[in-house]
């Protein structure tokens, strides 16, 4: 009787085993599935995927995106500009641009719309509101928040504003505002 049930409980447990398995017949033999539904290939480790299984590359939260503006294209008062305004609840809005003197970086975070862009798409949604700023090194802080907020058409009632711009001679300023 012993040997019956022994021969029974066997198939039982092959058949939980083969539930068990970790085999995905979905993914390739040459790539490697990471916890994220990214799809790393083991030969070249830059075929990535999103979340939405497309062939958009993955970017890296802390990289900057170039745009396909040539740097000497474009002629503002400053290489960098760094834009923080704060609003209630917590809403900020953030711009970087930066020109290195080969390549634009552009990225936009407007959590009060709830949009964020990066590179070209960043530097259209930028380019007309950076082409209105004409302060210079020597420009009244006052005159310089003004004509920031008036150019990205911003609230004047933030919670603080924090400008930063590198100058095309390279001095940096600092423009801190709270209210």
């Amino acid at each position: 009787m012993k040997i019956f049930k022994g021969i029974l409980t066997l198939p039982l447990l092959l058949g939980l085993l083969y539930a068990c398995n970790n085999n995905d017949t979905n993914v390739e033999k040459d790539k490697d599935v990471t916890g994220n539904n990214t799809t790393v290939d083991e030969t070249t480790k830059n075929n990535t995927t999103n979340n939405t299984g497309t062939n958009e590359p993955i970017h890296n939260e802390n990289e900057k995106e170039k745009t396909g503006i040539k740097a000497t294209d474009v002629n503002y008062a400053f290489t960098d500009f760094d834009l923080e305004v704060e609003y209630a609840d917590y809403k900020s809005y953030d711009v970087e641009y930066e020109n290195d003197g080969n390549y634009i970086y552009a990225e936009i975070d407007d959590e009060i719309k709830g949009v964020e862009y990066k590179g070209d798409q960043a530097y259209d949604h930028i380019v007309k509101a950076l082409e209105q700023l004409k302060f210079d090194k020597a420009t009244n802080d006052e005159d310089v928040r003004k004509e920031v907020l008036k150019a990205f058409a911003l609230d004047e009632n933030y919670q603080y504003f924090d400008l930063e711009v590198k100058f095309k001679n390279g001095e940096e300023k600092h423009y801190h505002f709270n209210k």
